[in-house]
């Protein structure tokens, strides 16, 4: 049988992965089998509960919360999104309208769950937890309501490999754990987060550990580690202050039995003295800016001007070749950025200005409209000129400064360096709470926005392989997670608070870390402080596993490397002669069909999430609720093609299809999955 079988006949589809990647991929099989009668049995496969999978299962601390409120997102389309709706129960079903729907008394869930629910607003920010609780509920509903036309089977299992059967009725079969073997006649590769390799440097820590008993925690899902192992005031090294190392200071705090309470804007602390003494350091040296409290996820006056979809269309349009980001995207990104800062600052603050605040955004926006081609010069130097004649010096917008507030400044000690940092963080929670009358958190907004656009722009238009490599994902990738990608405000009002209590410590930007074999310990330092090294036996990698195919771990993946069924996609460099691995499978166009080792499309294997970070960017990033199928509801989308492309009645051949356009099959050495 082909891939697809023939019309009539019953698809067999292995879903690996029970995730919301895998979940909606379930749903969307549900939805189309009950528009199209096309009759379909889906195994889903994951030694993770189905539909909270991994990361959001339901068994976790409630002290772990989403980076994003509750009106955001979704496993399921709203009506009209996708040609086929989901099915009736479900249908416009985020989070939000489904938290909404326990508080009315519509839905039944466990009554602490409930109550919880009901404190909540659409501002808030749920749970992992919760978040869970509600992928469960999405999954039991379509159990429940499931067409004649379909059956749903969920294994708790780890797949292991699959691998083709030429002759049989069924192409694939899928090998799990525990001995089993599922027939079928397309795989959907929702895989999430993988465990993977560490880096040199990682190693070199996990080997001085060991040799002199020290305590080290790598990488890791957050909910994954035992937090309740680290000693109450002993000195904790803590590398990372991203979203991770938000996770490990709720546990080692609140967790713990520590008390916040709040005064204005501020927080104070108050210690059950049972914490560690954390010092934490990251290239930046501060953590992730706090996410706004905007009326929605974005700020309705950050809407792009500059950057739309429609411009870069236009644009490629009219230029030869694939577009880079730094040359034809990233100008866009910052003129939008630029004009949302000055337009706040204007409106909140005419002081900041020599002259009259409304003619210079008018003038402003003459620059901005303008190109590189203008007789007085590029667009972005006549801007600077013009900023630095009508604004009060110390009042403009810098990238650098934006994120790195600490760019090439040094401190004499650890104190003077905590000192900086508290007030940046209290900045930081000023400008979050004023929101909308908050020139910076406008910018950053902005830049927020601008991410939905890229996303689109660079999956269905896209640009040079070189320009991915080194402009997006190793530039402005870092850059702006560390501004638009942060936690609640929350968060960041609590670090402040553990700061003045002096249960938190900074170790500065840039920092080193390594074993001092002589004094049997870690040792942390930075540059940018000029103090005595923090010595400890407890180093914490406050983050999670890379999303990255060469380092992953997977014996699923690396099986079905080995077979030639997956490999990674490599990525033309600058001068064209040679290639570089990227982080991502390589696939063809939507619907992702996996691209063999021999160059050729594999008809029945598909790959959705965050598996496709070589072709797609913001891979991790939920499906947004009310949003087209264009812009935030990508992900739901690609489920969508997926399961039209396995449900068409019309027969699809199992030889090879064209792949995505890539490098040449001679200039690929076969990588394990490992590598």
């Amino acid at each position: 049988m082909s891939a697809a079988g023939g019309a009539g006949a019953e698809r067999r589809v292995v879903v690996i992965g029970a995730g919301p990647r895998g979940l909606s991929a379930v749903e969307r099989f549900a939805a189309r089998s009950a528009a199209t009668g096309a009759r379909v049995r889906l195994d889903v496969v994951d030694p993770f509960p189905p539909g909270p999978g991994h990361v959001w299962r339901t068994d976790q601390s409630p002290l772990y919360l989403m980076n994003t409120p509750s009106l955001f997102p979704t496993v399921v389309p709203d009506d009209g999104v996708l040609p086929v709706d989901p099915l009736p129960p479900l249908r416009g079903m985020s989070f939000e309208r489904w938290r909404l729907a326990v508080v009315a008394g519509e839905i039944t869930i466990d009554a602490d769950d409930a109550a919880h629910l009901t404190r909540m607003t659409p501002r808030s920010y749920p749970s992992r937890r919760m978040y869970g609780v509600y992928l469960a509920w999405v999954l039991r509903t379509l159990r429940e309501v499931l067409p004649p036309t379909a059956e749903l089977h969920a294994h708790r299992a780890e797949a292991v490999g699959v691998h083709v059967r030429a002759q049989a009725r069924h192409r694939y079969d899928v090998e799990i754990s525990g001995g089993q073997n599922l027939p079928a006649d397309a795989v959907v590769l929702a895989l999430g987060h993988l465990d993977a390799d560490l880096r040199p440097d990682q190693r070199e820590l996990v080997d001085g550990a060991a040799e002199f008993g020290l305590d080290y925690r790598p990488p890791a899902v957050p909910a994954d580690v035992h937090w309740d192992e680290l000693p109450a005031g002993e000195t904790v090294l803590v590398r990372g202050m991203g979203l991770n190392f938000c996770d490990v200071l709720a546990q080692v705090t609140e967790g713990r039995g520590g008390i916040y309470t709040q005064e204005g804007e501020r927080m104070h602390y108050h210690p059950s003295g049972r914490e560690p003494v954390i010092v934490a350091g990251s290239r930046r040296g501060v953590p992730y800016r706090a996410k706004g409290e905007f009326g929605g996820y974005c700020a309705d006056g950050a809407r792009p001007r500059h950057f739309t979809l429609e411009a870069v269309r236009a644009l490629a349009a009219r230029t030869r070749g694939k577009l880079s980001f730094d040359a034809d995207l990233w100008p866009l990104i910052r003129k939008d950025a630029v004009r949302h800062y000055y337009a706040v600052l204007a409106r909140t603050a005419p002081e900041a200005f020599e002259t009259d605040p409304q003619r210079f955004l008018q003038e402003l926006d003459a620059v901005l409209a303008s190109g590189d081609d203008h007789p007085e010069g590029p667009w972005a130097t006549r801007a600077e000129a013009l900023v630095a004649t009508a604004v009060v010096p110390g009042r403009n917008i810098s990238a650098v400064r934006l994120a790195r507030p600490f760019e090439g400044v040094s401190f004499d000690s650890h104190d003077a360096f905590a000192a900086a940092v508290v007030h940046h963080l209290d900045r930081d929670v000023h400008g979050a709470l004023a929101a909308e009358d908050d020139p910076v958190r406008m910018a950053i907004a902005s830049l927020n926005a601008s991410r939905t656009v890229l996303k689109a722009v660079l999956a269905d238009i896209g640009i040079d392989d070189a320009s991915w490599h080194d402009e997006l994902r190793r530039s402005f990738e870092p850059f702006v997670e560390g501004l638009a990608s942060g936690p609640p405000v929350l968060r960041i009002q609590q670090l402040a608070a553990l700061a003045r209590a002096g249960v938190v410590r900074f170790l500065g930007p840039d920092p080193q870390f390594r074993v001092d074999e002589e004094a049997g310990c870690f040792v942390g330092t930075s540059p940018w402080v000029q103090d005595e090294p923090v010595h400890a036996r407890h180093l914490v990698e406050a983050m999670s596993p890379p999303n990255d195919v060469r380092r992953n771990i997977s014996p699923l993946l690396t099986s079905m490397h080995r077979e030639g069924l997956v490999r990674v996609r490599a990525l033309d460099t600058v001068d064209g002669v040679a290639t570089v691995p990227s982080t991502g499978l390589d696939v063809t166009a939507a619907p992702y069909r996996a691209v063999r080792v021999d160059g050729g499309a594999e008809p029945g294997i598909f790959v959705l999430g965050l598996q496709l970070s070589a072709v797609q960017w913001g891979v991790a990033i939920a499906a947004e609720a009310g949003a087209s199928a264009e812009l935030g509801a990508r992900t739901l989308a690609d489920a969508d093609r997926v399961a039209e492309a396995v449900l068409a009645p019309r027969p699809v051949r199992s030889g090879p299809l064209p792949a995505r356009p890539g490098p040449r099959p001679a200039r690929e050495r076969p990588l394990p999955a490992g590598e």
